[in-house]
């Protein structure tokens, strides 16, 4: 009988010792979940209304006449003061500082292959495509198209391309802070080729592939950082050896698409060289780099409520 006592309070004991010892394994597992992107990238999630209304404010009677009278293919944007710059990123990118800039309109899609040989009688691009992005173009290159388009295109600063691709957003890409291929080609969903433009979710001001697909020309000579200074309607330096290009590609990374990320190119180059991992052999890679134009608002639509009056170089 005594046996049988002691037998049972034995049993009793080491399925109370198992049962502990099961709850400590199911803490241990819940507490070492894999971390979320969120956490890995060192960033909140931050909510982002599903129809892209940022901080955009409502159009005057006055602004509505200009945005109705946007140009064919081309969106309005008004113009107003925000931040332009990152002082938490790559070196390039700071100083933060206070932009303004009057009104413009600006294409909503990338220059097409078919509208560039409309204008220029050719198609340069590697992979080619009548609604694809023109590619393997260079500064000079859109000079010319540029000047055979009689007055209707010329290329954004690069603070008219910060703005506009932020969309009134303070997050990392204009939809939030995590990347989301909905709304831009690039290296995990482009297949390693670009694609028929508008065919990625557009910002709050209706432009598509504003990043990715394929980098873009700007107008600016490349500065290693921005002046501290608020400025208003900046044009960049008055002179340099590199271009700005914005935006990134069908073959860039994620952070390469980063609203304030920027890189820059020499203005004549349509290819350039790149040392490989083999015995340093130098290779030829190929420019995929495009642009959409911009217009100023004419003079007869600014009269009645001009945001601004002066240009000034910096940013």
């Amino acid at each position: 009988m005594n046996i049988m006592k002691y037998f049972l309070t034995a049993s009793l004991i080491l399925l109370l010792f198992l049962a502990y010892g099961c709850g400590l394994t199911g803490t241990e597992e819940s507490s070492s979940d894999a971390p979320s992107i969120a956490d890995i990238e060192g960033q909140d999630v931050v909510e982002i209304p599903s129809d892209q209304e940022m901080a955009i404010p409502a159009l005057s009677p006055e602004d509505q006449k200009k945005a109705d009278s946007a140009p064919a293919g081309m969106t309005f944007i008004k113009g107003r003061c925000f931040t332009m710059g990152n002082d938490n990123a790559q070196a390039d990118e700071k100083y933060e500082h206070s932009v303004c800039l009057d009104d413009f309109y600006m294409d909503k899609t990338e220059v097409t292959q078919a509208r560039w040989e409309q204008v220029m009688g050719y198609n340069p691009s590697r992979f080619v495509g009548a609604e694809h992005p023109v590619e393997q173009i260079n500064y000079y290159d859109i000079l010319e198209f540029i000047e055979k388009s009689g007055g209707t295109c010329r290329l954004p600063t690069e603070a008219e391309f910060e703005f506009a691709a932020r969309g009134g957003a303070s997050t990392r890409y204009f939809w939030g802070n995590l990347m989301d291929g909905d709304y831009a080609w690039y290296e995990d969903n482009s297949a390693g080729t670009t694609h028929p433009v508008a065919q990625r979710k557009p910002n709050v001001y209706g432009l598509y592939d504003i990043f990715g697909n394929v980098w873009e020309w700007t107008n600016a000579w490349y500065a290693p950082l921005f002046r501290p200074l608020k400025v208003t309607n900046p044009v960049g330096p008055a002179q340099g050896e590199y271009k700005v290009i914005r935006g990134g590609g069908f073959d860039t990374s994620a952070g390469g698409l980063r609203i304030t990320n920027r890189t820059w190119l020499h203005p004549k180059n349509r290819v350039f060289s790149k040392v490989t991992t083999f015995g340093n052999a130098v290779n030829e890679i190929f420019n995929f780099i495009g642009f959409r134009c911009v217009q100023s608002i004419p003079t007869e639509l600014t009269a009645a409520s001009p945001a601004t009056k002066n240009s000034t170089s910096g940013s």
